[in-house]
């Protein structure tokens, strides 16, 4: 059946329903020339082939169901569907041979904490929860940084108010008081883009108890760090990074890059007044993810790794 025999009920991924039917897989990724291959337990796996037909109108129903542009000028979809599902999309030219796509699944259970390492381990998560420690938690893609951020928030007092500010709405809380922030690309006019630096502004006017930034990679780790070094605390924030050293020199880069007059101990003021720890997380071979480091500062305001007992 193709995706064509679907269009009265506007299923943009109804071609690949039997993968969504899968619970085993977890992301799915059509290739230019329309190789597909899933993503299950035991790693990446090719699964058949999908027609450029049955492509493009997937790519066509997902950028209407998205409400987002995919053509010449805009030739990223960057996307999350109603229920949870990620989809990203890249066209030709910048897809060379090509249209692109990866869709992943949306887990709808909030793992548990200890699903990410160890009694000991998450013990020392928790404990950072508790004394409002505004912490980084930094990996590679798909290590699991919404995931453990997700876990994180039901640990939240119930009468504190968090506010979430993404560049794409991923992260699940089962709290009773959160306020959630996206982003919006700007118009076919060029105008009314609402970036991540104008949320976390907008976050900070709102009164969080505890405020959420999903992957900081711009110009808002500025806003963030003021923020955090002039008083707020218990922030989660998530960060592409190799290592937990690795996730500070990242947050430095970005201030520096969008702040070049500053000076680098001004900028290491900042991050030490501002970051209480850093939580890393890597991938296993099995596809497990799981904590492998943890830094916080000890007396003497330097970021040491903490040995769990």
């Amino acid at each position: 059946m193709t995706v064509r025999e679907h269009t009265t009920d506007l299923d943009p991924l109804a071609a690949f329903q039997h993968h969504l039917d899968d619970p085993e897989v977890s992301e799915i990724m059509v290739l230019h020339g329309g190789a597909v291959w899933i993503e299950t337990p035991d790693g990446l796996v090719p699964s058949g082939r999908i027609d450029a037909d049955e492509v493009g109108l997937c790519l066509e129903l997902l950028a209407r169901t998205s409400g987002r542009r995919l053509d010449l000028l805009s030739p990223v979809l960057d996307c999350v569907l109603a229920d949870g599902t990620r989809i990203c999309a890249v066209i030709p030219p910048v897809a060379h041979g090509g249209p692109v796509l990866s869709v992943r699944r949306f887990r709808r259970s909030i793992l548990p904490l200890a699903a990410f390492g160890s009694p000991a381990t998450t013990a020392v998560v928790g404990r950072l929860v508790e004394e409002r420690r505004n912490v980084l938690v930094s990996g590679a893609t798909s290590t699991g940084k919404t995931s453990l951020v997700s876990s994180v928030s039901r640990l939240f007092a119930e009468h504190e108010r968090v506010v979430c500010a993404e560049d794409t709405a991923e992260l699940r809380f089962v709290h009773p008081h959160v306020v959630r922030l996206q982003t919006r690309p700007a118009g076919v006019d060029g105008r009314g883009e609402v970036t991540l630096q104008h949320l976390v502004r907008a976050s900070l006017r709102l009164r969080p108890d505890r405020l959420v930034v999903g992957e900081v990679r711009g110009s808002e780790a500025i806003d963030m760090l003021l923020a955090l070094a002039a008083g707020h605390r218990g922030c989660w924030a998530t960060v592409h990074a190799r290592s937990a050293p690795d996730a500070v020199g990242r947050i430095r880069s970005l201030v520096l890059r969008d702040a070049p007059q500053w000076s680098d101990s001004a900028v290491d003021d900042l991050v030490e007044n501002s970051v209480d720890a850093v939580v890393h997380l890597d991938r296993d071979p099995d596809g497990r993810r799981r904590i492998t480091g943890i830094l916080e500062r000890d007396d003497d305001r330097r970021l040491v790794p903490v040995r769990p007992s």
